[in-house]
Parts: structure tokens; C-alpha cells; sequence
């Protein structure tokens, strides 16, 4: 799979999570704070691609060649939500990732995965709501 297809795939997992994935203020309380931290951890020996919202509410993308992974900022008062999509290649079969999103210092959303034949793995966590 070449660089274009994976950044494809990452962009529709992303819209998709967008739109299909539950996000409720009420499931956990962060104090009001707007400090955000995204980390990736885990055995897993490949690369990943993360699609993530950044400070000012638009999405980047960060290729992240090894773990673990951690990415803070502070979301402007405009930004309604938080969270990032990662896919992982180059990995062995059966190695492992995890990702926590934090806001405040507190986790509020975590998602795990395991690489399938190929090396291949995808992480994709709830996204918080402010």
C-alpha cells in the first residue's frame, strides 16, 4: 500500500468517525480545561499516519515513526472537539497500540488496536466534546 492510499484510508476513517462515532459531554468532566494530549503507545515497531484536530480546530496530519507518541496543545475556544485517527504499516502480526486522549490532565477517551497480517493496525477512539 504507497503513501497516498494510507492517507486516503486515513481521511475517510477520520470523516467517518466524524459523523458515525458517539461523542457525549455528559460521559466524562474535565473542569472546563482546554489543555489537550494526544499519546500513542504501545509494542507495535511500524509507522502510523494520524489524522488530528488541532489547537485551532482543523485537522492535521503527523507521521509518527516510533512510539511512543505524545502531542499537546491548547484548544481555542471555538474548537468543539478533539481526537485523532491513526493507521499504523510496517508493523509484525499481533503487535499492539493504544491512544488516550487527555484534557486536562484527565483521560477521557482511549481506543486500541492490534496489527493483522501485513503489519497493519488502526487505532480509532471516541472524540471528545467540549
Amino acid at each position: 500500500m504507497n503513501r497516498t492510499s494510507i492517507l486516503k484510508l486515513i481521511a475517510l476513517n477520520f470523516l467517518a468517525l466524524l459523523f458515525f462515532q458517539s461523542c457525549s459531554k455528559d460521559e466524562v468532566t474535565a473542569s472546563g480545561s482546554r489543555a489537550v494530549k494526544y499519546e500513542i503507545t504501545g509494542d507495535f515497531t511500524g509507522s502510523f499516519i494520524v489524522a488530528a484536530v488541532v489547537a485551532n480546530g482543523s485537522f492535521e496530519t503527523f507521521e509518527v515513526k516510533k512510539l511512543p507518541w505524545v502531542y499537546e496543545f491548547t484548544a481555542a475556544k471555538t474548537v468543539t472537539q478533539v481526537g485523532a485517527s491513526a493507521t499504523g504499516t510496517g508493523g509484525r502480526d499481533g503487535q499492539k497500540a493504544s491512544y488516550k486522549v487527555y484534557i486536562g490532565g484527565k483521560e477521557v477517551s482511549s481506543g486500541a488496536g492490534t496489527a493483522i497480517s501485513g503489519g497493519i493496525i488502526q487505532l480509532n477512539p471516541k472524540y471528545y466534546v467540549f
